[in-house]
């Protein structure tokens, strides 16, 4: 089955994050640079993330989503619940609080228990191109995003040394 690719406006949209690791916070600099707003629920949070909760930039429910995350659903509703833990019980609980809000859920690890999939993403000024293996090659789709990304970076250089 094919995915179909929907650009739409992410501000104001508010992003539940359960997960503190790596792949959460690639997720949360995306979403981020979109103008989602971020609430993370996170055992051991990397510092990055950590930093950014104390700039204000995203909310950091600090605990194991089993323990924390009353708090977390406080803060709802969601638009999207993004489940990144690694720990399949913190996971089911996460998919289970997007499914029973109406949220659209992205079980990081597990492509059939996705309503969408995370995609790779270019973005250069106005354009914005983003990029999906349909849940099953994320080292391809991370190399078509940079090769995306060097391509829109030489035709600005190349509009520059036109002019």
């Amino acid at each position: 089955m094919a995915y179909f690719p929907l650009f739409m406006d992410m501000s104001r949209r508010r992003v539940l994050i359960v997960g503190g690791g790596g792949v959460a916070l690639r997720r949360i600099r995306v979403l981020e640079e979109f103008g989602a707003e971020l609430v993370v629920a996170a055992e051991d949070a990397r510092e990055e993330i950590v930093r950014m909760a104390a700039e204000g930039r995203l909310t950091l429910v600090r605990g194991a989503y089993q323990d924390c995350r009353a708090r977390a659903l406080e803060m709802g509703p969601f638009f999207l619940v993004l489940a990144a833990t690694g720990d399949g019980e913190a996971d089911a609980l996460a998919e289970a609080d997007g499914r029973d809000m109406g949220a659209l859920v992205n079980v990081a690890g597990d492509r059939s228990r996705c309503d969408f999939y995370f995609p790779g993403i270019a973005r250069k000024g106005d354009l914005t191109v983003g990029i999906t293996g349909q849940g099953r090659d994320h080292a391809g789709v991370a190399k078509a995003a940079q090769a995306v990304r060097e391509l829109l970076e030489g035709s600005e250089e190349e509009r520059n040394t036109e002019e």
